[in-house]
Order: structure tokens, then C-alpha cells, then sequence
């Protein structure tokens, strides 16, 4: 089991985020046992973007992106005493190990978005990047497959 676990959501699919959050509890090594969770948005900072936005745009997505955070884990997880929420913008995979080592973590668990490949071609991948760079443990959770 784990003492500080690191794991990344995306809000734009909930329900991978709340299957997530549920197990990620399960990996906790006991009642003191951190679990840290983190949304990163893209890069809106960069000149090019900022300009087409007001000035306070990237403060205020943040500021909702984490109650929007904060709610779900709230919802999901009441149960845990030492959950954390955090929030980051920019690149994905970059933010993710940056907070891993910030926080020490023992374990990232990345949720799996089960891509085809040609999405992963086109899209990337945020996951691959992480464990290929992250410096500790990295557990991919992977939804079943969906029967045809």
C-alpha cells in the first residue's frame, strides 16, 4: 500500500474521475495516508492564447476548476480525512510529475481513457508521457472493454 498518492482527473469525464477516486482510496496504506487530487488546464498564459481572453480568464478557470474539483471529490470520497486538491495549467504530463515530485508521492495512478489508436496518435498521450518520466510508481487504471 501507499502513503501519498497523486491522481490525476479530467473533469470532462466524471464518471472515469469518480471510478477513479474510488479506487485510488483503496491503494491508501491507512488513515493517515495522503490522496491528492489534481485537474490540470491547457495552457492559456501563452501570448497568442492570453490575448483572445480578459485578463482575470486564467485566474478564473482556475479558481473554478478547483471548486468543481473539490466537489466531486467531496461527493465521491467523503470518507477521507487526508484528501487534497490541486490544480495546474499548462501541459498535462508535465504539471502531473512536477506535482508527483512537489509531493513526494510513492504512487501516480492515471485513469485510463482507453483511446483507439488513432485517437492516441492524434491526441497523444498524457499517460505514456508520465510513466515514462514520473519518479516513482505509476498504476494505470484501465476501464473494461465494452463488449460489441
Amino acid at each position: 500500500m501507499f502513503n501519498k498518492i497523486l491522481l490525476p482527473v479530467d473533469l470532462e469525464d466524471r464518471a472515469t474521475a469518480r471510478d477513479a477516486l474510488r479506487e485510488a482510496a483503496r491503494y491508501l496504506s491507512g488513515p493517515e495516508a495522503e490522496l491528492h487530487v489534481m485537474s490540470v488546464i491547457p495552457g492559456l498564459n501563452m501570448p497568442i492564447v492570453a490575448s483572445y481572453f480578459p485578463e482575470d480568464a486564467v485566474e478564473r478557470a482556475l479558481k473554478e476548476l478547483k471548486r468543481e474539483l473539490t466537489q466531486l471529490v467531496r461527493e465521491t470520497v467523503p470518507e477521507l480525512t487526508h484528501c487534497y486538491e490541486h490544480i495546474g495549467e499548462g501541459n498535462a504530463a508535465q504539471q502531473i510529475i512536477e506535482q508527483a515530485e512537489k509531493l513526494d508521492s510513492d504512487l501516480i495512478i492515471m485513469p485510463s481513457h482507453n483511446y483507439s489508436s488513432l485517437e492516441q496518435i492524434l491526441i497523444g498521450s498524457v499517460t505514456s508521457r508520465v510513466v515514462e518520466r514520473a519518479h516513482c510508481s505509476v498504476l494505470v487504471l484501465r476501464k473494461p472493454k465494452q463488449k460489441k
